[in-house]
């Protein structure tokens, strides 16, 4: 950043005392007034918005805790819901199995009766016979004897296949049966905990809706709280406007002359010292004065092209370097926030910017300190 040449401060500075004039206080009782109630009417909204946020901040937790809540609920399901689906599994794999068996038994119980049907077929013409012959032809009793028995065991053999393969296929029966009525069962249960998961995951989804209604809620309070601090803040500062022009009460307060990034910040120890700060802007936007004042200052200066100094009174003035246009002339007393010409090429930067100091008597002070923050 390149200084001013010494000789040329002092004389500017010198001349700028001398042009001088005071900015003369022109407080209203009234407008004090209708101010004080303004603010205390601002932040008694902000007391209110904030009791709102408080209370959407409680009914967001409360939400929270119902959805963790489900969430729990909804895990249980999930837990309930994979072991039945494993006993469904299981039911249907062992029904599986029993038809297996049942086609096993059936092949078994078509043997049975294939084999009934060759007794049947030998049994059948003898005791036809035995029937005819009223076991007349029989030669002696031992003979007669031993059809006899082994008429009988064939007829027992025959009614022992008969019964065993009836059992089978009563056992057969009763557990089809057994394994659809588990299956049926099971598959029901399973019904009903999909229908408890989708009751719970519709809940989930009715409480997410809510807290995104209440966090666009609390933002939207937020903003306003915010908005009124700002306001109570401009109030605050057209108040003490008001009641003092003394530009040592608003350290800390003062308008940015610009809008703008600080690339260059103030910097006495640097070599050469920075004695203010460098805002680059986007194009060629307004620059205002920080207070109330008057233009001591209105042309060029080398190193700095075109330069508007302002007096603010009570030894201070700002300097405002770069501009590409000055709507103000020497002499002219200036309002605070009003627009004094347009931020221009800022050689450092090699773009459009405004090189901005403030100072005290001669000696320049960082205007960090005095701007308000962003």
């Amino acid at each position: 950043m390149p200084e001013y040449p010494y000789k040329y401060i002092l004389t500017s500075l010198f001349m700028l005392l001398i042009l001088c004039i005071s900015v003369p206080a022109s407080a209203q009782d009234s407008a004090v007034n209708r101010l004080k109630e303004e603010i205390q009417d601002t932040r008694e909204t902000v007391k209110q918005q904030k009791q709102e946020l408080l209370k959407l901040t409680r009914e967001e937790r409360d939400m929270f805790g119902e959805l963790a809540a489900i969430e729990d609920r909804i895990t249980n399901v999930e837990r309930e819901l994979f072991r039945q689906e494993d006993e469904l599994q299981r039911i249907t794999v062992e029904e599986e199995a029993v038809r297996s068996e049942e086609k096993t038994l059936r092949v078994e119980h078509e043997v049975i009766v294939e084999r009934l049907k060759s007794m049947i077929t030998k049994l059948w013409p003898v005791h036809s016979r035995k029937l005819e012959n009223r076991f007349g032809n029989l030669d002696d009793w031992q003979s007669a004897d031993r059809n006899f028995v082994w008429l009988a065991s064939l007829y027992r053999e025959t009614r022992t296949e008969l019964q065993k393969a009836q059992r089978k296929a009563e056992e057969i029966s009763l557990n089809l049966r057994t394994q659809g009525e588990l299956k049926l069962k099971a598959e029901n249960k399973l019904a009903e905990i999909n229908t408890t998961k989708d009751s719970l995951l519709e809940d989930k989804l009715d409480l997410l809706s809510g807290i995104r209604g209440i966090r666009s809620l609390k933002l939207t309070k937020e903003q306003e709280v915010k908005g009124l601090l700002e306001t109570i803040n401009k109030l605050n500062y057209r108040l003490k406007s008001l009641t003092s022009r003394k530009i040592q009460n608003f350290e800390g307060s003062l308008p940015r002359p610009c809008e703008g990034n600080t690339l260059v910040n103030f910097d006495l120890s640097a070599k050469p010292p920075v004695r203010g700060i460098g805002i680059k802007t986007d194009g060629n936007v307004d620059v205002k004065s920080i207070f109330w004042g008057k233009v001591v200052h209105n042309d060029t200066l080398r190193g700095f092209g075109r330069v508007v100094i302002i007096y603010h009174g009570y030894n201070y003035y700002s300097l405002y370097a770069y501009l590409a246009e000055s709507f103000v002339k020497s002499g002219q007393e200036v309002e605070k926030d009003e627009v004094i010409g347009k931020t221009g090429y800022y050689p450092n930067l090699k773009e459009t910017g405004l090189y901005f100091e403030l100072r005290f008597h001669q000696k320049a002070v960082n205007p960090q300190e005095w701007l308000a923050r962003k």
